[in-house]
């Protein structure tokens, strides 16, 4: 491992890869693609163990936001995350991994053991999207107005699907409107809950880039004029600030508004809405796509209960995320690898 890399987990490169190592040098090394992953206010709440030639991936609860995810859904969300990036890297690097997911009710943190598989060379697709991942970025300003093409979209759709969830894409505008308000209406619920302000605010502040988690309060889209004025919407997965009814607007105005979702809401179910996840941001970043999240909706029960028939579906939202063209963000912080090893 490079001395920049211990330093910056954004630098990784495929170049610094052992492979003259032992299997347990050369998995500790593909988890710096997995701590790349996007994750709830970017509190990266997942741990990692070496046991035998295996690497086992475990939900961190001391990271957990029990305000706006008191089950845990999008802490285990953002592991599933994690484990696609793994999954990726040991298929780019050595023989395709061998994946056991869990959780097992006797074991409710651990939620995937990744270990060498049969060797098989990886596709095209998957070659850009692993060397998406040192690129991959959250976009929280405005996207451009350039239309997504919709080959793009359906292959999006297709991929969420073989993660084992689906993507639906509000297309209407009746359906967007919609969509718009109750972000809107789901933010002013939580701007009005002290407790959700201050879970909030504990992970923006000064300290940050310091910590290598949550975000720096100096960050250019922490300013402005909409965290002094009003409620914080425009929150994302990966952090958790936001722009007040402005949320509305750039719901409105961004090229494309989706919903990831499953059909069973336990905790695998999430943990595949993670990897389904991980999988379109990583192929969308290989094709110039930006994304970032509108989640509001589904961190208030009662809004996320009226989001499936706003969709006219059945199912679980689990996510609210929009896509589009845009300028490269800044990365947020990341821990080092040595903070998230057992």
């Amino acid at each position: 491992m490079s001395d920049r890399h211990r330093e910056d987990p954004w630098a990784i490169s495929e170049d610094g890869y052992p492979a003259r190592d032992g299997a347990r040098e050369r998995l500790r090394f593909l988890a710096g693609y997995a701590v790349l992953a996007p994750s709830v206010q970017n509190t990266q709440p997942w741990r990692f163990r070496l046991a035998g030639e295996r690497l086992e991936l475990a939900a961190d609860r001391t990271r957990a936001l029990p305000v706006s995810d008191p089950d845990d859904r999008e802490l285990v969300l953002s592991c599933g995350a994690a484990l696609f990036h793994l999954r990726l890297a040991l298929r780019r690097c050595g023989p395709a991994g061998e994946v056991v997911l869990g959780p097992d009710p006797a074991a409710p943190d651990l939620l995937a053991r990744v270990g060498r598989g049969a060797a098989a060379d990886p596709t095209p697709e998957e070659l850009a999207e692993f060397a998406a991942i040192p690129q991959r970025r959250t976009h929280r300003g405005r996207l451009a107005a350039r239309p997504v093409p919709t080959g793009i979209l359906t292959e999006l759709q297709v991929l969420a699907t073989e993660e084992g969830a689906w993507l639906h894409l509000a297309e209407a505008e009746p359906e967007r409107a919609a969509l718009a308000a109750l972000i809107q209406e789901a933010d002013r619920a939580q701007a009005g809950d002290p407790r959700f302000r201050r879970e909030l605010l504990a992970w923006v502040h000064e300290r940050r880039r310091a910590t290598g988690d949550g975000l720096p309060d100096h960050a250019p889209e922490v300013r402005g004029p909409a965290i002094e004025e009003g409620p914080l919407v425009v929150r994302t997965f990966d952090r958790g600030d936001g722009q007040a009814a402005r949320g509305g607007q750039l719901a409105e105005g961004s090229p494309v508004l989706a919903v990831l979702g499953t059909s069973n809401d336990t905790p695998r179910a999430w943990l595949e809405a993670g990897q389904a996840l991980g999988r379109m941001l990583l192929r969308a970043q290989s094709l110039g796509l930006y994304a970032s999240y509108l989640n509001q909706p589904v961190e208030v029960p009662d809004t996320r209960a009226r989001l499936p028939e706003l969709l006219g579906r059945e199912g679980h939202p689990q996510l609210v995320l929009r896509f589009g063209y845009g300028e490269a963000p800044p990365p947020t912080p990341r821990r080092p690898l040595a903070e998230v090893f057992d």
